[in-house]
């Protein structure tokens, strides 16, 4: 792989927000377009493409008010709607991804990897996690034709193109994990790496200069973390859905 190149945008984040959804615009709760949308997609692309060793970053809020629904009022906004970053995964390829807040015509995601053998084109009308992905490929001049997936690849073939497709296989590799003793789903390692990038981001963007991140390994004392208290880190975004769920047992919940 020579490089990667990632253009992702959202309809939210300069676009008219509903009154339940103001949060979002304030960084200081944390809940962003960094933490959320973007925070998500560049999961994704880590896990196909590599790990980040290095960022630096550009962000801007290039719309400091968002009308409030259709009420003809206004909100102030200080979450950042453009983010630009860029650096080298292992092996020294370059990613560099552009999120784009409060799109004019729709969200929509795309991921380019150029290799010296050929290309891959992966796109969507909505975020991977969220809806159906097209990769096409070619090599050497050729043009890019679409590859299909091979068969048995989707455990879940009948949830297809519905919004809960990746996550009925996420509680699927959960499951086999817990079964057959293996580590496929996301884990708590899994996360801190992934808030020590966005903390990484956001401090690039801060300062101006070029991080480097160092792997953070299971054992490693939580002391040694970035302190969530600073101005500059993003608070960790967690949806309302997954707090506090408590095992059934007899059809109650068991304490």
């Amino acid at each position: 792989m020579l490089s990667a190149t990632v253009v992702e945008s959202s309809t939210e984040w300069g676009t008219p927000v509903s009154p339940n959804m103001v949060y979002t615009l304030d960084r200081k709760l944390g809940a962003t377009m960094l933490t959320i949308a973007f925070g998500r997609a560049i999961d994704l692309v880590s896990m196909v493409v590599g790990e980040l060793q290095e960022v630096v970053t550009t962000t801007a809020t290039r719309r400091r008010q968002v009308p409030l629904g259709r009420t003809g009022q206004v909100v102030p906004m200080t979450a950042e709607d453009q983010i630009a970053i860029s650096g080298t995964v292992a092996g020294g390829a370059i990613l560099s991804v552009h999120h784009r807040g409060g799109a004019a015509s729709s969200a929509g995601f795309s991921l380019v990897i150029d290799g010296t053998e050929g290309r891959l084109e992966i796109t969507a009308a909505e975020f991977p996690h969220i809806g159906p992905v097209t990769v096409r490929g070619t090599r050497g001049g050729g043009r890019p034709t679409k590859v299909t997936l091979p068969s048995g690849y989707d455990d879940c073939p009948g949830l297809a193109g519905t919004v809960i497709h990746s996550l009925a296989r996420a509680y699927a590799a959960i499951r086999d994990d817990l079964i057959h003793g293996t580590a496929v789903a996301p884990d708590f390692t899994h996360a801190v790496r992934r808030h020590r990038l966005l903390d990484a981001i956001v401090r690039s963007a801060a300062t101006g200069r070029r991080k480097a991140l160092r792997p953070w390994v299971r054992g490693q004392s939580i002391s040694t973390l970035p302190d969530i208290t600073s101005p500059h880190r993003p608070l960790p975004c967690v949806p309302a859905y997954s707090a506090a769920r408590r095992p059934i047992e007899n059809g109650r919940e068991r304490p």
